[in-house]
């Protein structure tokens, strides 16, 4: 019987639950259609109670609508409603024969068997192994119990029966066996689209990777290469103020990329937040970094927590009155925390309206990608500005 104790859940194993299911349902349609005739070829005359009959045709039906149904908008078969399905096929099968004048076990009167050999398909083809041999053994034993009569009229009656009921069971079996096939290349399927999903992802992600390194590349042949270059040809003297603050930016910089590395290869974000303190420093605000245990981030928040860094430090070198700042960034659970301080001569930040200034364009920055901002300051005790954003 077909094993679903740990359905798969990806796409093409959906499809196949779906696939069987529309192939269930149009089975059973054609197993209930082939009675609507037998009212009018004098069928009636062969049942004790011919108005139960019809009416029980009629809740078949609309159980079957009912049932059908509901699987296909869920796209998966329910458990309990594939049990409620056997139950009201056993009642079927124990009351039609019943309701016959002569014995009908295996003759077109009774219409519930074709019906029932659905049940039996369908809690093999979408219950546990041995939930559908129980469904499949209560199925048969409801039929035998029905067949009674039927068996009790001479030993010719015993082939017939036999024929069904081993029917009843082979349908079960194939079934299951075709469920279970189609199942299984479901699975391969869905196993092997994640395993090309990953495998791009991961290309992506070495190609990424090697396009942040050669940016790196560039910018140290634009920076720190280009003025050892200059020094080493004697066209700069290295004793000059302005080369020593050359060579001091072009260090902080490399030290901020070795810092971000230690822990790692290297980020974007370390590369970028490197990048911002290189500008600032060229622009005049001596900027001391540490990078630790930085992540890769999604693009938009690295372009976010950048330019929060960026803001931040430019807010230092306007209003702070002074000429140096700390900015600190650290991974933290897959998120990451930017702490930028400075000792300048720092304001009441409640004196400062949400939508005006630096904490307008911090929110701005960050909030939209969900992180968050916190800024703490007081006159002459310098100012504190921390980002974090968490996955």
């Amino acid at each position: 019987m077909a094993e679903t104790d740990a359905p798969a859940h990806g796409p093409a194993a959906e499809r196949v639950d779906l696939l069987l299911i529309k192939a269930a349902a149009c089975l059973r349609a054609v197993q209930l259609v082939v009675r609507i005739p037998v009212p009018f070829i004098g069928g009636l005359q062969t049942y004790r109670y011919p108005g139960l009959v019809i009416v029980g045709y009629l809740l078949t039906v609309a159980w079957t609508v009912v049932f059908f149904t509901r699987a296909l908008q869920a796209r998966r078969m329910d458990p309990t409603w594939v049990y409620a399905d056997v139950a009201v096929a056993m009642l079927g099968l124990l009351l039609i024969p019943a309701a016959c004048v002569n014995s009908c076990a295996t003759g077109w009167q009774h219409w519930v068997l074709p019906p029932a050999m659905g049940a039996a398909i369908v809690v093999a083809g979408f219950a546990p192994a041995w939930v559908a041999a129980t469904g499949v053994g209560l199925l048969v034993g409801a039929y035998l119990v029905g067949s009674v009569r039927q068996l009790a009229a001479g030993p010719e009656a015993f082939g017939p029966v036999v024929v069904t009921v081993l029917s009843m069971v082979a349908f079960a079996v194939l079934a299951a066996v075709v469920a279970g096939h189609l199942r299984a290349d479901g699975r391969q399927l869905d196993a092997a689209t994640g395993a090309a999903l990953a495998a791009g992802a991961r290309e992506a992600a070495a190609q990424a990777r090697f396009d942040e390194r050669t940016r790196q590349y560039d910018v140290l042949h634009r920076t720190v290469l280009t003025t050892l270059s200059i020094i080493a040809r004697g066209r700069l003297d290295h004793r000059a103020a302005e080369v020593r603050a050359l060579a001091q930016r072009d260090a902080d910089y490399l030290r901020g990329l070795i810092t971000a590395a230690n822990g790692g290869p290297m980020t974007s974000l370390a590369s970028a937040l490197a990048g911002v303190v290189r500008d600032k420093q060229a622009l005049g605000l001596q900027v001391h970094s540490q990078f630790h245990e930085l992540t890769d981030l999604p693009a938009d928040v690295e372009e976010s927590l950048t330019n929060a860094a960026r803001e931040a430090l430019t807010n230092v070198a306007k209003h702070a009155g002074t000429g140096e700042a700390w900015l600190t960034a650290v991974g933290d659970d897959g998120g990451v925390v930017l702490r930028i301080v400075d000792r300048g001569r720092g304001f009441h930040p409640d004196t400062v309206p949400p939508g005006r200034g630096m904490l307008r364009e911090l929110r701005h920055c960050v909030i939209e990608v969900g992180g968050e901002v916190s800024i703490d300051s007081a006159p002459d005790q310098g100012t504190m500005v921390e980002v974090s954003w968490c996955r």
